[in-house]
């Protein structure tokens, strides 16, 4: 039991830690809501195609990270080590937490017409960057070299760099 639970923690990473101080922080956020605020005004038809277009990207996004379970679930059953560079990990290397920082903050933002909600976002942008470098420690002990040279082709969060998994194959042969 005790490695099956060591199994979905090297599966899912940080991620659960991090939604849950997420949602304590919007929590927190909507609390102190009352006192401080920065309300702003937003057309409800405006507001609801903002609403549906992040729900749309959450939604791709979980389809997204689905995608990456599955790939590295084959891997949890044979006990093996492999650096999976396809699929969203062409675009970042931890899709799930920017599934996580593009959909749900924006969405309370949205919901509740409110600039106060930007706090939270920033400081689970600025701890996500932190979860990451932790979380990649492990992964260049693990990958060596080969996470090294896959870092400097995919981004870590933001997939400002486009399909960078592909040129990384491309480069190091593994097409």
């Amino acid at each position: 039991m005790k490695s099956l639970l060591i199994k979905f923690k090297n599966l899912l990473g940080s991620g659960p830690h991090l939604l849950l101080l997420g949602s304590i922080l919007e929590g927190l956020t909507l609390y102190i809501r009352p006192w401080i605020s920065f309300p702003f005004s937003i057309g409800s038809e405006i507001q609801i195609i903002l609403i549906l277009l992040c729900a749309i990207l959450f939604l791709s996004g979980m389809a997204w990270f689905n995608h990456s379970v599955n790939l590295i679930k084959v891997h949890l059953k044979e006990e093996t080590y492999e650096l999976i560079t396809q699929g969203p990990f062409n675009y970042v290397r931890h899709p799930l937490y920017t599934t996580l920082l593009f959909t749900i903050p924006p969405i309370l933002i949205i919901v509740f017409s409110d600039l106060i909600f930007i706090i939270p976002w920033i400081i689970i942008l600025i701890l996500s960057h932190y979860i990451v470098l932790i979380e990649e420690r492990d992964l260049l002990r693990i990958f060596g070299d080969r996470y090294k040279n896959y870092q400097r082709y995919v981004p870590a969060l933001l997939p400002f760099k486009g399909n960078g998994g592909n040129r990384y194959r491309k480069v190091h042969g593994e097409c």
